[in-house]
């Protein structure tokens, strides 16, 4: 018996830690979905608009019961179920009246909420359960169970409980939008909800870590509360399970998730998606944001509308001092504006950058951007974006264009996959002049001489040129 409890002991023991985080994290993030009991303290009207103010019941807190407070707006003289939205703020935020309102002028069903508790700048808020500070929404010590994030997603699940209950909702047009800490709940929220039929993320990326305003609270964390963030926390474990289709709007120098892992998070989303790419914007819901939102929104909740798609073509040479880089932009409504955002920047400093506008040449359903060679010292970044009469607007991927010393007399300019990480070229690349260098072959750089290089051992010694 002795022998057979040790032999137990010693499969038990050895098993990987790396087998127990996906039942932990289900654990950890389920809360019930059936019912939410819930209380309408006001109802009254503005215009056209029925207001309630509500609470409903959400993941208790240190033992204690948790109400969440939210304003559920809908046109009052609807004649059918609605579609629907659920809005959620960012960090120091809460939800208003106002703009509850404007989103139900519409068409829509709105439910806006405080997240739990109050926290800094939050003394405003109706909710109860843990304050949204920063060291509470970073945390995973005692347990993870303890972050911030975990009860606001339990908040946002609960208020789409809520909304299925309310007979002005169509449960089929379940919709949530969320800016800032608000877009990462969405990511959160849509990794794991079926009920949503769409998303809006604004700002809010996975990979945290890797490059956001916090960095230095990252950097000081002990290894098993980092571990603790990367295995339980970060929206990273929730981009290859979001449900409902997704667009993603970042402003190109947002300090609070840097642009590389924003993309980082979107190129990982496997359900149909979208990007909006804001040139020079920061941390604000800029107006050209909030159009293309409500043309999304349209588009999926009442299939109205449709949004571009831009197909990036193989850049080129013309003559030998410029790039050409082509593009394809489709839209069932007339396109009405194709620009090239470019930047003469490695890809570091995200949130300092300028971005520059540069107009294309218009031929056979062909938008032609033309890059003097002598802009690219030594990279050169770049995205498209496509605008509708609509207003629907679509973006391309930040990229990086560089010359690279091939080391054998031969220079050649790659046009790099998407920039994912800070100050970081990875492959695949696409060599502008030559037919078989491998597209996964690795680049350096030499500070001494501000060039990019392929080590010697990896360039093929009969290099095809184009």
């Amino acid at each position: 018996m002795r022998l057979l409890i040790g032999f137990l002991l010693i499969v038990i023991f050895a098993v990987p830690a790396f087998c127990f985080p996906s039942l932990a994290l289900k654990e950890l993030w389920d809360i019930p979905l059936e019912q939410v009991n819930s209380k309408t303290i006001k109802s009254y009207r503005q215009d056209l608009i029925q207001v309630e103010e509500i609470t409903y019941q959400s993941r208790p807190y240190n033992g204690k019961p948790v109400k969440i407070f939210g304003y559920f707006c809908y046109p009052y003289k609807a004649q059918h179920k609605l579609p629907t939205l659920l809005i959620v703020h960012g960090g120091g935020g809460s939800a208003y009246l106002d703009k509850t309102l404007r989103w139900a002028k519409q068409g829509y069903a709105v439910l806006a909420i405080d997240l739990p508790g109050k926290g800094e700048r939050r003394q405003r808020s109706r909710s109860s359960g843990p304050n949204m500070d920063v060291a509470i929404l970073l945390r995973s010590k005692p347990d993870p169970s303890y972050n911030y994030l975990v009860h606001a997603v339990a908040a946002t699940r609960n208020g789409i409980t809520y909304l299925t209950q309310r007979s002005e909702v169509d449960k089929e047009r379940i919709g949530m939008v969320g800016l800032s800490w608000g877009g990462v709940i969405t990511l959160l929220t849509n990794g794991q909800d079926k009920r949503l039929k769409t998303a809006v993320n604004v700002f809010g990326a996975g990979y945290i870590p890797e490059g956001c305003t916090w960095q230095k609270r990252f950097t000081r964390m002990d290894k098993d509360e980092l571990e603790g963030w990367h295995t339980y926390i970060d929206p990273k474990n929730f981009l290859k399970t979001q449900h409902a289709p997704i667009l993603f709007i970042t402003g190109t120098n947002d300090h609070c998730y840097y642009l590389p892992t924003f993309q980082k998070s979107f190129a990982e989303v496997a359900v149909a998606k979208k990007l909006l790419l804001i040139p020079n914007l920061r941390h604000q819901f800029a107006s050209d944001m909030q159009k293309t939102v409500f043309v999304w929104l349209n588009n999926k909740l009442k299939k109205e509308g449709s949004f571009p798609i831009i197909n990036l073509l193989a850049t080129h040479r013309k003559g030998g001092n410029k790039l050409i880089i082509p593009a394809q932009a489709l839209s069932d409504n007339k396109i009405e504006d194709v620009k090239l955002y470019y930047s003469q920047a490695q890809p570091s400093g995200f949130t300092k950058i300028k971005w520059q506008a540069l107009n294309s040449h218009y031929e056979n359903g062909i938008y032609y951007f033309g890059i003097p060679t002598a802009m690219i010292k030594p990279d050169l970044m770049f995205y498209i974006t496509a605008k509708d009469k609509k207003g629907a607007a679509v973006s391309t991927l930040v990229r990086s264009i560089f010359l690279v010393d091939l080391n054998d007399g031969n220079k050649t300019y790659a046009v790099s996959s998407a920039i994912k990480h800070v100050n970081k070229h990875e492959p695949p690349f696409y060599f502008v002049d030559f037919l078989n260098l491998p597209k996964n072959i690795k680049v350096a750089f030499s500070k001494q001489n501000q060039a990019y290089y392929i080590p010697a051992m990896q360039t093929n010694k009969n290099v095809d040129k184009i």
